[in-house]
């Protein structure tokens, strides 16, 4: 599956050296034989421009074909539907996942956590967080991200 990357991990994922539990989710975005692909969009966009590595890393994923960006036209109508829903403050990440069928999350945001697993808001197929490196399964495409092989 795609993956979105949150706010408040980009400073560890993109990192010149990232912490060994995203070692795995930086292999897959940035070895050639990897096909990993990052989805970004909408309000998460500007969270990860304020955080400069990320910024940078980001653009350096879409130039390599290694990022999809999601337009704001496409993403906000999604987060007002879902912002009631949401118990976190996140509700762009729920509807960037929605709009764009990512359904792999890299977060430390525990209410975030709880918004991604509820199958009100994230279904067919159901989301996942990726927070360890053990969770590497993770870092694969389905049908939903529509980057299958």
């Amino acid at each position: 599956m795609c993956v979105i990357v949150d706010a408040n991990v980009a400073s560890k994922v993109f990192s010149g050296a990232p912490p060994e539990e995203y070692g795995p989710l930086r292999r897959w975005l940035d070895e050639p034989e990897e096909d990993g692909c990052l989805v970004y969009g909408g309000q998460l966009s500007r969270e990860l421009q304020r955080v400069g590595v990320a910024g940078r890393y980001v653009v350096a994923l879409l130039r390599a074909g290694r990022a999809r960006f999601v337009p704001d036209g496409e993403v906000s109508p999604e987060a007002e539907k879902v912002a009631e829903l949401c118990e976190s403050n996140d509700g762009h990440v729920i509807a960037l996942a929605r709009v764009s069928g990512a359904r792999t999350l890299c977060t430390e945001d525990q209410a975030l956590w709880r918004d991604f697993n509820n199958k009100a808001l994230i279904d067919n197929p159901r989301g996942k967080i990726y927070r360890q490196s053990r969770h590497s399964h993770l870092l694969k495409h389905s049908r939903s991200c529509g980057r299958l092989r």
